[in-house]
């Protein structure tokens, strides 16, 4: 496993735990609540993350065999705090035995599934984690504003 691999796999282990965290203290009433002006629920940008990275890291990189249903991820809204949780858990599983895969070579490769702009694996799964981080973000503070009211 090359070092940089290692390291990501531990910073998307800290910030998916922290989302499981975050998804643990939201009220089951509010997870797919969205207050006026805000098209998306806490529940639906789990299910955006769920799809991004198992899309993108497992489908892409780990030949897993995942299908992504990005109409499912923004409209279905029937898994409950137990299954998204779940969810978020094997998602930890499967990023880490793919990313502890990976060699320095094989980071340094273009990333093998069409995207808008040119990128290696490495740079991929840092815009990943970006993607991340802003969602995690986004979740929290929704979150936040729904405890307010």
């Amino acid at each position: 496993m090359a070092e940089f691999a290692k390291n990501l796999a531990d910073l998307f282990q800290r910030d998916l735990h922290r989302l499981i965290e975050e998804v643990e203290k939201t009220p089951r009433d509010q997870l797919w609540q969205s207050p006026e002006g805000i098209n998306n629920s806490c529940g639906v940008l789990v299910q955006h993350l769920l799809g991004n990275l198992n899309h993108f890291i497992g489908a892409a990189l780990g030949n897993t065999g995942y299908q992504r249903n990005m109409d499912r991820e923004f409209r279905e809204k029937t898994l409950s705090k137990t299954e998204l949780i779940e969810e978020l858990n094997r998602l930890q599983e499967m990023i880490r035995e793919v990313l502890d895969e990976l060699n320095d070579q094989q980071l340094m490769a273009d990333y093998p599934a069409s995207l808008p702009f040119e990128a290696s694996v490495q740079k991929f799964l840092l815009h990943l984690y970006g993607h991340l981080g802003y969602h995690r973000g986004q979740y929290n503070y929704l979150r936040r504003m729904l405890d307010e009211n």
